[in-house]
């Protein structure tokens, strides 16, 4: 579904999202060894067609390589499980695989915690696109809809309207909604700031610490690398852990839900060299609040240089239309 719809088209409704992460399948002559990306020996192929999930790699496991594979799920698994495939692993929607019965073939699932990886707008989200003047369907899919989703989900397509990124740039986000127990503060008007609590505290909720006079008045963080020089003078280093084995969303009981959102965002060069990541999160009550908070997130990656590395890719349109899909 492209970001920017037609003067009279609209997205009715949003159904419950289903597990947003990438998950990586191992082949099976190797899955008993190899339960993570980090684990594969040195030149190990991986087979994807994105150009979001190779960019992130390329950074994170330099030791890998990677190549292009295509079809439907059930080819692609036909082609890493061949006994000449050339792949050691392929990187999935978990959606796409949960939905078709094939969680048994996920080694580890992947995100910011697990393996550092960000997924797609909206993946794992079923949207239904209506003429916005067709009064009797929004009453039809407002039963069905679920509004959180939907207000995430804006919150990131608003993001890559606001990059004019489309499927095939390396656009990566990660939204979620928090605890109760771990809302940072109430205040419903905008942005809560990171370090509105310790350091210390900030750091075990999700995975950013700063520290205290580095907090104040702090919205976000905001990190901008590249392979010939890092500007640490005013940044927040995200700690990633080790990516785990595969552990399914919703395995453990689920705690009532606040109303802030936290959105991580990250773009990032074809070549993984120069990255610009940010989070930040908000109290979200409304899906026009939902709307600003992702232009406020991609403004701010803007600031980071994240034009930069777009402008630099959209020189070379040719290969975003060999990408694939994100």
């Amino acid at each position: 579904m492209p970001t920017q719809l037609p003067p009279n088209m609209i997205i009715g409704s949003i159904l419950p999202r289903d597990d947003a992460r990438d998950a990586l399948v191992v082949h099976p002559s190797l899955s008993t060894r190899y339960k993570t990306l980090s684990s594969l020996p040195a030149e190990s192929v991986i087979g994807t067609s994105s150009l979001r999930r190779m960019a992130q790699l390329k950074r994170l496991h330099p030791h890998l390589r990677f190549a292009d594979c295509r079809g439907n799920v059930g080819t692609r698994l036909a082609k890493l499980d061949a006994t000449d495939s050339q792949y050691a692993a392929l990187i999935l929607a978990a959606a796409g695989l949960r939905r078709l019965g094939m969680t048994e073939r996920i080694t580890a699932y992947l995100s910011s915690e697990n393996g550092g990886l960000l997924h797609a707008v909206g993946q794992g989200a079923i949207g239904v696109e209506i003429r916005s003047e067709d009064q009797a369907t929004k009453d039809l899919l407002a039963k069905v809809g679920d509004e959180p989703t939907t207000r995430a989900c804006l919150a990131e397509r608003s993001l890559m309207r606001t990059l004019e990124g489309g499927c095939s740039v390396p656009i990566g986000v990660e939204t979620t909604w928090t605890k109760k127990k771990n809302v940072l503060g109430t205040n419903s008007g905008g942005g809560v700031g990171i370090g509105a609590k310790p350091a210390a505290e900030y750091d075990k909720l999700s995975g950013v610490a700063i520290s205290s006079s580095e907090a104040t008045g702090a919205q976000s963080s905001t990190r901008l690398s590249s392979s010939q020089s890092r500007d640490n003078s005013d940044v927040t280093k995200t700690r990633h852990s080790e990516e785990g084995g595969a552990e399914e969303a919703g395995e453990e009981e689920e705690e009532e839900r606040s109303s802030e959102l936290v959105m991580k965002a990250i773009v990032v060069s074809l070549d993984g060299q120069q990255v610009v990541e940010t989070e930040m999160r908000r109290m979200i009550s409304t899906r026009e609040e939902a709307d600003e908070f992702g232009w406020d997130v991609a403004r701010r990656l803007v600031e980071g240089g994240a034009d930069k590395i777009l402008h630099e890719i959209n020189l070379n349109r040719k290969i975003l239309e060999e990408g694939g899909d994100a």
